[in-house]
């Protein structure tokens, strides 16, 4: 089997988590590949660089999650793909594929973690939502339809339910637009 010449053989970043028994939510990434160091790849050494001293990655999902009731030591942090990529998800025109080759690895981290499949998981960009649901719903969708939320279990590769929590700007739950959807979100924590 040839090497595939698109994934970078470095350190692969572990997920995050404080305490595995006490877990909330699942929260999902792409993939650890970033060039944010004036073009350089910076090396993460958990999922969104979360203890490293830079929070630029994680702090979009972190103040939503804070707008939802959750912390870090209520989540579990991981990317569906772990291993760097030789560019970024928007710019990787074979991060589809590698996507759907990884899901059954994901799958079975997520599963060591919560073997019943209770947790639901906060999926971070529409990206990975594609290649994981059947839905071709866009995020604005359920934004704007919180009822839509959570997706089945039934209806995603990962057979969990899923919950769209982009870490784009556009789509912090900060916004006054989107309380609908934060409460939805609430509601279902509650109900875990």
């Amino acid at each position: 089997m040839k090497p595939n010449r698109n994934i970078k053989e470095v350190n692969v970043p572990g997920p995050f988590f404080y305490n595995a028994k006490r877990l909330n939510a699942i929260i999902l990434g792409a993939d650890p590949s970033n060039f944010s160091d004036k073009g350089k790849r910076t090396i993460l050494t958990k999922a969104f660089g979360i203890g490293d001293g830079d929070a630029r990655y994680f702090q979009g999902i972190l103040a939503n999650l804070k707008e939802i009731g959750l912390n870090l030591e209520d989540i579990y942090v991981d990317n569906l793909i772990q291993k760097y990529l030789n560019s970024e998800t928007s710019k990787n025109i074979d991060w589809t594929r590698l996507a759907k080759q990884n899901i059954t690895e994901c799958l079975g981290r997520l599963d060591k973690i919560d073997e019943r499949r209770r947790l639901p998981v906060f999926i971070t960009a529409e990206a990975i939502f594609a290649v994981i649901s059947s839905s071709n719903k866009k995020a604005v969708y359920y934004y704007t339809n919180p009822d839509s939320i959570p997706v089945s279990p039934a209806d995603n590769e990962l057979r969990r339910p899923i919950i769209p929590l982009y870490r784009h700007l556009k789509y912090s739950l900060q916004n006054p637009a989107w309380n609908n959807y934060r409460f939805k979100i609430i509601e279902l924590l509650k109900k875990g």
